[in-house]
């Protein structure tokens, strides 16, 4: 598996994709890029993942988004790409609700105006 694994990730490498935009790529090598994306995942089981390893899962799944967009023009599958990388993010622990959102945004402001008081 290991070796698949690796093998795969060497032809990635050398792809195309990794060096020319999205908009530049043949329908060909969007569908080489895809399908070597797609076993990546398909290769990648999901036991201790840490953090980090679900943040890579969740660019992959994005990236084939992108690639199915441009491929299928299929909002369908293109849409169960991005839900399926917004869900391994919050699998990771990445809070994506409105109410972190709102924590978040409330700590800056509050930051802002502590900061503002300082310069006065």
């Amino acid at each position: 598996m290991y070796g698949d694994f690796n093998r795969i990730v060497v032809q990635l490498t050398q792809h195309p994709v990794m060096y020319k935009p999205l908009s530049d790529l043949t329908y060909t090598e969007c569908e080489l890029a895809y399908a070597l994306i797609r076993e990546l995942i398909d290769l990648s089981i999901e036991g201790d993942y840490t953090l980090l390893d679900y943040i890579q899962m969740a660019r992959l799944e994005y990236y084939l988004g992108e690639l199915s967009c441009k491929i299928s023009c299929s909002r369908e599958e293109t849409a169960l790409h991005y839900a399926g990388a917004l869900h391994l993010l919050e699998k990771g622990g990445f809070d994506l609700g409105i109410k972190k959102w709102v924590e978040l945004v409330s700590l800056r402001i509050e930051n802002s105006k502590k900061n503002d008081i300082l310069i006065l």
